[in-house]
C-alpha cells in the first residue's frame, strides 16, 4: 500500500518542481541570448560536445523529447551552420548528427550549465544540494514508473 501524504503536500511540491524548471529555462535564455541558441538546442549541442555523431534517436533521448522534435531542434542547428546530417555508417535507416567546425567553435563562446548557475543556490549547504539532487532524482524515478490510475 502507498503511503498517505498531507492533501496539500503533492501538488505543493510538483507545482514548485514546474516554477524551478520555468525559472531555471529563464536563467537559460536569458545566459544564452547572445548565442541565439535556445535551452533545447544548447543541449543538444552539449551532447555532440560531449560525443560527436550521435543518432537522431540518442539525441532525442538526451533532451527528454520524441525524435520528431529532435529532427526540428536539429533542422533549426542545421540552418544556424552549427551541425549537418550524414548516413550511419553502420545503420544505413537512419542519421547522424554531427557538429561543423562553427558549432565546435562555439563551444568555447557559450557557457556552460554550471556557469550559468553560478550562485544560484548560495542559501544550500553543499551537503543539501546533494540531499536535493538524491531527493529530485528518486522523484524522477518515481514518475518515470507511474501510470495513473484507470
Amino acid at each position: 500500500m502507498p503511503p498517505t501524504y498531507p492533501a496539500d503536500t503533492l501538488p505543493g511540491v510538483f507545482q514548485l518542481v514546474e516554477q524551478l524548471a520555468k525559472k531555471l529555462t529563464n536563467i537559460q535564455r536569458q545566459t544564452m541570448r547572445h548565442t541565439g541558441l535556445t535551452p533545447p538546442q544548447y543541449v543538444t549541442l552539449t551532447q555532440l560536445w560531449t560525443e560527436d555523431g550521435q543518432p537522431l534517436k540518442d539525441l532525442a533521448a538526451g533532451n527528454q523529447c520524441t525524435p520528431a522534435t529532435m529532427t526540428t531542434i536539429v533542422d533549426s542547428l542545421e540552418r544556424k551552420g552549427l551541425v549537418a546530417r550524414e548516413p550511419h555508417p553502420e545503420d544505413r535507416r537512419s542519421l547522424r548528427v554531427r557538429l561543423t567546425a562553427e558549432g565546435e567553435s562555439l563551444r568555447e563562446a557559450t557557457p556552460t550549465l554550471q556557469d550559468m548557475l553560478h550562485g544560484c543556490c548560495v542559501g544550500l549547504s553543499p551537503d543539501e544540494t546533494q540531499a536535493l539532487s538524491r531527493l529530485l532524482s528518486k522523484l524522477d524515478l518515481a514518475l518515470t514508473d507511474w501510470e495513473p490510475e484507470t
